[in-house]
């Protein structure tokens, strides 16, 4: 009830931060589609300061477009920048994107449509963040579950981090209600089947123990649809709280339920948004090849096809001249 007044007392200031937003996100994506000087855009999207770029680019490790650069050209988020170093191979974040913490509050849904008209995230996050550009959430928390949710306004980034071969972990604080024994804690870290859904297996540690309730540390790298949930139930466990304190590399850090703010972008996320990208990339070439073997095979076929149809029409001529030489002449009869 308390949030829903909130968000009642609020809703009104929606449309009217929403065309000052409109206006703030239209300026902002004209400075960034302008030409900016190679070392300042590297610096910006968080790559490496501007001295250290200048270095790079008089090093030649940059390539802008498949080619060595060897000046401080100037560049836009069209242009395909890689830079080379000892660590490896970098590529810039897009300078629009960003990303918030949020620590959500139970009592609120992670959905844009709702059919019971509960609560929602987006509307409280678009209202804090006075923007009306689309955000996403990595990951959903549901209704009664609370804690960390990573926020940001691109959509790649977002898919990045909530595909399981990330492997970003996710760790929570669970209480359970029920008999705990050792013998479920065995069966939990194990992992179980239901319905045919393979769960798990977990790391999973005891936080502390009570009459009736037990507190649980659990890491997933992965999550499906009120997944611990489900595997709790499963051992006659019943979640009375769920708290998610960290994804990957971002967590909660002291804050509060309702608390946002605006985060950098780990190097580590980088780097998993780089490798994502390359096999993304990849897979797009690999597709783009075998469409044109396919049609370079078509294309074979083809001409083979043509190529014997034209052999049997030679053949048919040399057969019927063959016919027309060894085709006995008639002799004419004398008249008396």
């Amino acid at each position: 009830m308390i949030i829903n007044k909130f968000f009642a007392a609020f809703s009104q200031l929606i449309s009217k931060t929403s065309q000052v937003a409109k206006q703030s996100l239209a300026k902002q994506n004209l400075i960034e589609s302008e030409p900016m000087r190679l070392s300042k855009y590297l610096a910006q999207t968080s790559v490496c300061s501007r001295r250290e770029a200048e270095k790079m680019i008089e090093s030649g490790m940059i390539l802008v477009d498949g080619k060595k650069v060897e000046s401080n050209i100037p560049v836009t988020p069209e242009n395909k920048i890689q830079v080379f170093t000892k660590n490896g191979e970098r590529m810039p974040v897009k300078q629009s994107t960003k990303v918030w913490i949020f620590y959500k509050p139970i009592g609120m849904i992670c959905s844009h449509n709702d059919p019971f008209k509960r609560p929602s995230f987006y509307d409280f996050a678009k209202l804090r963040l006075k923007t009306d550009q689309h955000i996403i959430s990595v990951g959903r928390l549901d209704f009664n579950s609370e804690g960390l949710i990573v926020v940001t306004n691109d959509g790649e980034l977002a898919r990045c981090m909530e595909l399981p071969e990330t492997k970003l972990q996710r760790i929570y604080r669970v209480r359970v209600y029920g008999t705990f024994t050792e013998e479920k804690l065995k069966k939990i870290r194990n992992g179980v089947t239901i319905a045919g859904v393979n769960y798990g297996p977990y790391w999973v540690n005891v936080e502390n123990r009570q009459s009736r309730n037990t507190w649980l540390i659990m890491r997933l790298e992965s999550g499906k649809n009120r997944e611990i949930r489900k595997v709790m139930q499963k051992f006659d466990l019943r979640v009375n709280r769920l708290i998610r304190q960290s994804y990957g590399p971002y967590k909660l850090m002291g804050l509060k339920p309702g608390d946002f703010y605006e985060a950098q972008i780990e190097p580590e996320i980088k780097r998993k948004l780089y490798l994502h990208t390359r096999k993304k990339l990849q897979n797009v070439q690999e597709q783009i090849q075998l469409e044109e073997t396919k049609l370079n095979i078509k294309a074979l076929d083809e001409q083979s096809k043509n190529e014997k149809q034209i052999e049997k029409q030679e053949n048919d001529q040399i057969q019927k001249k063959k016919l027309i030489v060894n085709q006995p002449k008639k002799v004419q009869s004398k008249t008396a």
